[in-house]
């Protein structure tokens, strides 16, 4: 009721709005005065804000078709009317689309200046624009990535895309794929459906503005009708959907990343996947569905795009959960194995990521958001906590010394525990209880560092657990090295532990001219204390290709070393 009791404040709002969406709001206005989301398939530690919405509307479509037969004769028809088209006052053909637009009103495209102001009487360049990228993306889905074209509504040739105003201050809208029961194509099990696709008409106010998001919601929505045509409609699944089209994104227009809008706020702080880790895979809410297209960054970069394309394959004969793990299978793993092997990619994340073995775009990602530290001296440690279905937590252990010791000084590891039960309802919840032990004996695992670690739990097939040993080490470690400065990358000076919050830097030539001095603030990451320096003198120019050597003053104690610089 809570959650209505919000929808209907944001219909409220809707309706003072002169920006209102059109169809999509008549039809958002619709689910909330019928009750029509499914709160089953919602985490319960999600806001209300986050579990519905966002800029494409195939959960939407989704939530109506798994309550279609419920509805009444009436609503079915006032759902008819707001699924049909918009009648546009113009359109064209461009390649394997038919395009319908306005010239006039509130409906028309527009493209958008440097100010992102719309540049009124550019319709034209606009509507080539949305042919020349779903064109484009036609053809790498298919010609590129090998996934089946999806079937033209009745009665067409071409496919079907309508511009239109899709804006609201409180939705912002990119697109959104539309399918319903007439729309059923064939007989097949999962039903597949064709379909047509609404998107906006100047992407003015939105996170991506102008081409860049008018470019990757091609890609997202396109990528939907594939999946409704060519592979099925699975309702259990639409996490999956919802994965695949963000990650496809990226995919084709890997320089707008509108994705990284779901991992983190303007601030930098966690959203998403790196904020409710310990949220089911399997939840449909909208945000971390989303964030989540980084599942289809890993399987890519591990493996190749073509194993989820087979994971689509897989999809017409079995859900996603098992389509994933039988594409995975095909390439010598596993969903089980894959999905523990993405929390640590998911742990490798921020400034100083490595970019080469994990995500291409780590150093833009956040940190995972992890519990408070406990500590650890040589004697019995235990925490307690609960974890839904295919969800992780992150928990720091600080190794402390002596009992007289802190977490500033000492190292810390991290502790990731995976319950993997993928055969309960989403959002299942389960209690844990992770011990630590200077001793061992029956089903304790002992770690590369001496301690001994056991994982209580029901049902232990289920669970496991894994441990981000921190190295220590007891001078600076410097990388890159060589430095090449061409890359605007700053070279790191890994230190050993300390509590202190400045370290004393100095840089000089081979010649041993002084070329900098600077007090720089420490920093750590996965609790591993650095600095950085961004390779420019005193002068503010950067440093010429040779051998470097600095000192370093940290602990009271003068660290001498030397590292190459290549500019090019």
């Amino acid at each position: 009721m809570f959650l209505l009791i919000i929808a209907l404040l944001v219909c409220q709002f809707y309706a003072l709005s002169q920006n209102a969406g059109g169809k999509h709001l008549e039809l958002q206005q619709f689910l909330n005065n019928t009750e029509t989301y499914n709160q089953d398939q919602l985490s319960r530690q999600i806001p209300a804000t986050e579990s519905y919405g966002g800029k494409c509307g195939f959960g939407l479509m989704s939530q109506i078709h798994e309550r279609w037969t419920k509805y009444t004769d009436e609503q079915k028809k006032q759902l008819r009317s707001i699924l049909e088209p918009t009648i546009m006052q113009s359109d064209t053909i461009i390649g394997k689309f038919h395009i319908y637009f306005d010239t006039s009103g509130i409906n028309t495209p527009a493209m958008l200046d440097l100010n992102s102001d719309r540049i009124e009487g550019t319709w034209r360049q606009y509507v080539d624009s949305v042919g020349k990228y779903l064109n484009y993306t036609w053809n790498y889905f298919t010609d590129t990535l090998g996934y089946d074209s999806p079937p033209f509504q009745t009665g067409n040739n071409y496919y079907n895309i309508f511009i239109e105003e899709l804006y609201t201050t409180f939705n912002p809208l990119y697109g959104e794929t539309v399918f319903q029961e007439s729309d059923l194509y064939g007989n097949y099990n999962p039903p597949r459906y064709t379909s047509y696709i609404r998107i906006d008409n100047d992407f003015k106010d939105l996170k991506s503005e102008g081409m860049a998001g008018l470019s990757v919601t091609c890609a997202h929505e396109f990528h939907h009708a594939f999946q409704l045509g060519s592979y099925g409609y699975r309702g259990n699944d639409i996490y999956f959907y919802e994965i695949t089209s963000t990650w496809m994104e990226d995919v084709l227009f890997p320089d707008v990343n509108d994705y990284l809008q779901y991992l983190k706020t303007s601030l930098g702080y966690p959203k998403g996947q790196f904020l409710y880790p310990d949220v089911s895979f399997t939840s449909q809410s909208w945000m971390v569905s989303y964030s989540r297209g980084i599942w289809g960054k890993y399987i890519q970069k591990k493996y190749s795009p073509q194993v989820m394309r087979n994971a689509w394959n897989y999809f017409r004969q079995k859900p996603a959960l098992n389509a994933m793990d039988d594409a995975l299978a095909d390439v010598g793993s596993s969903f089980r194995k894959s999905f523990l092997e993405w929390t640590i990619w998911n742990n490798n994340t921020g400034p100083i990521s490595d970019t080469v073995l994990y995500y291409d775009d780590g150093k833009y990602f956040p940190q995972m958001k992890s519990n408070a530290s406990i500590t650890y001296f040589s004697e019995m440690r235990a925490f307690s906590d609960s974890l839904e279905n295919l969800s992780s937590i992150y928990q720091p252990v600080c190794l402390l010394s002596s009992p007289s010791d802190n977490c500033n000084s000492n190292p810390q590891m991290m502790v990731i525990v995976t319950n993997l039960n993928s055969s309960v309802p989403s959002g299942s919840n389960v209690a844990f209880n992770y011990e630590l032990s200077p001793v061992g004996g029956g089903d304790f695992k002992q770690l590369s560092n001496g301690i001994f670690t056991r994982l209580n739990v029901p049902d232990p097939e289920n669970w496991f657990s894994q441990e981000s040993i921190p190295s220590i080490i007891s001078e600076i470690l410097v990388f890159p090295n060589p430095f090449k400065t061409q890359n605007l990358k700053p070279l790191i000076f890994r230190l050993p532990p300390t509590t202190k919050e400045h370290v004393n830097l100095s840089i000089f030539t081979s010649s041993m001219d002084k070329i900098i001095q600077l007090d720089i603030n420490v920093v750590s990451q996965n609790f591993e204390p650095y600095i950085s320096w961004d390779g420019h003198d005193e002068s503010g120019r950067l440093i010429s290709t040779g051998i470097y050597f600095y000192v370093l003053t940290l602990n009271d104690k003068d660290y001498i070393g030397k590292f190459a610089v290549i500019k090019e």
